[in-house]
């Protein structure tokens, strides 16, 4: 499991102060076709305690798509109405949340993306500013199959 840096305040723990090892997260893969990849984020309560964790925003989740060199492609919340919420979640030890956002190997423009490999990141949004960011995780699209025209 993927440790994360975690900025301080999204994150309360019962009696004790907020502690950035205390969430890890991570994005994976849970279905890859020709046309999409479906994504999971997963956020588990590492710690001994149950953590109240500060939402923001519905959703409170994102996925960023990015070349290797760091140039951000899509965003699964670009184009959504995200309300300006702030919602309160409790995790006993061990728990999890989990997110699903689905990519249609697409641009932000709705272009479709050449083949290669690209890096994900999940992103859990808590009490603004703070977020907790996974690490990346490559993946690789293959070329698009071409259509036969019909004669």
């Amino acid at each position: 499991m993927l440790l994360l840096a975690l900025l301080m305040g999204g994150l309360q723990e019962a009696g004790a102060r907020p502690n950035p090892q205390a969430l890890s997260a991570r994005i994976e893969v849970r279905e890859h076709t020709a046309r999409a990849i479906l994504f999971e984020l997963r956020v588990r309560n590492d710690s001994g305690h149950r953590l109240t964790l500060a939402l923001g925003g519905r959703p409170a989740y994102n996925v960023l798509v990015k070349r290797p060199d760091g140039t951000l492609i899509w965003e699964w919340q670009r184009g959504q109405i995200v309300q300006q919420i702030l919602e309160y979640r409790s995790l006993d030890p061990g728990e999890e949340l989990h997110f699903e956002a689905t990519w249609k190997l697409v641009d932000a423009r709705g272009r479709r993306v050449p083949a290669g490999e690209y890096l994900v990141h999940g992103v859990l949004n808590l009490e603004p500013p703070e977020t907790l960011v996974t690490d990346s995780l490559r993946v690789r699209v293959a070329p698009a199959k071409r259509r036969r025209s019909a004669k």
